[in-house]
């Protein structure tokens, strides 16, 4: 992390999927209401629900 988090997660998931299956489960979450930082993408995006907990969809692209 960059900085020091305020905040707690309860939890965070890291998922792997093949690459080409990323961007469904990324779209099917930010249509759920979730946030996304893909900063770091196509290695991994950090998906994120309106509470806070993470989740990353990781792929092996980019890494």
């Amino acid at each position: 992390m960059d900085r020091p988090r305020q905040e707690r997660n309860r939890f965070h998931l890291g998922i792997s999927v093949p690459h080409n299956v990323a961007e469904v489960r990324i779209e099917a979450a930010l249509a759920a209401g979730g946030s996304l930082n893909d900063r770091r993408a196509k290695a991994f995006w950090v998906l994120a629900d309106a509470d806070g907990n993470e989740a990353c969809i990781c792929t092996w692209q980019d890494r």
